[in-house]
């Protein structure tokens, strides 16, 4: 007959798989990290429009292949993981940077740097490869709380419909930051004088604001 298992080994024993399972856990969130830094690498290396080629991913995560669909299911989730890790970790960043900046800055400075982390385009490719369910405004509350503030300090005038100025905001962001590219090569110019120009425009609009609606 087997020795009864005191409480000393069974507390050893609730102490190991707590640790085993916890050494698990890491080693997941590590080998994720490394598959979302890997999938951002390529891309920003390659481009957007060349899509994401898993071997290449896991090669660049030292994994095998199979750990993609073992952690995210499919190509399409990878990508999602990837836009959500590089999205929140800038926002954070420029959320800090611009409290109490004034709207017509803060909504500058945002156009100014669409460029930085892709999100736009990483969002595109998205919607190309048909996902449905891309949420082009993440921060939407967010940044409509922000707008009614603007409202209160003067900045906007109150008769002015906040969500459609939220998506216009979004949308001029996104869009510009697709095709800066293109669009200045067009005109033959170079993207930081395109740049400046364009936000001579923007700051004209975004000033009128304060004003009530053309009837």
């Amino acid at each position: 007959m087997p020795a009864p298992i005191t409480s000393g080994e069974e507390h050893g024993s609730i102490s190991m798989a707590t640790k085993t399972n916890t050494k698990a856990k890491q080693n997941r969130a590590d080998t994720e990290r490394r598959l979302i830094d890997s999938a951002l690498d390529l891309i920003q290396r390659n481009g957007v429009l060349a899509g994401l080629n898993l071997r290449e991913v896991a090669d660049g995560a030292g994994v095998n292949r199979g750990n993609i669909y073992h952690y995210f299911g499919s190509r399409r989730e990878l990508l999602r993981a990837a836009i959500t890790h590089r999205f929140d970790a800038v926002v954070k960043s420029l959320i800090a940077k611009r409290r109490g900046v004034p709207f017509v800055d803060r909504r500058l400075q945002t156009f100014l740097e669409t460029d930085k982390i892709q999100d736009s385009q990483l969002r595109a490719l998205l919607v190309v490869d048909g996902d449905k369910t891309v949420d082009p405004i993440p921060r939407h509350e967010a940044m409509l709380s922000a707008l009614r503030q603007d409202v209160i300090d003067g900045d906007i005038d109150r008769t002015h419909d906040l969500e459609a100025l939220n998506v216009a905001l979004v949308a001029l962001r996104r869009g510009y930051s697709i095709f800066r590219r293109p669009l200045a090569a067009r005109i033959n110019t170079n993207v930081k004088d395109l740049d400046e120009r364009v936000a001579t425009i923007l700051r004209t609009w975004l000033e009128a604001m304060a004003k009530p609606p053309a009837s």
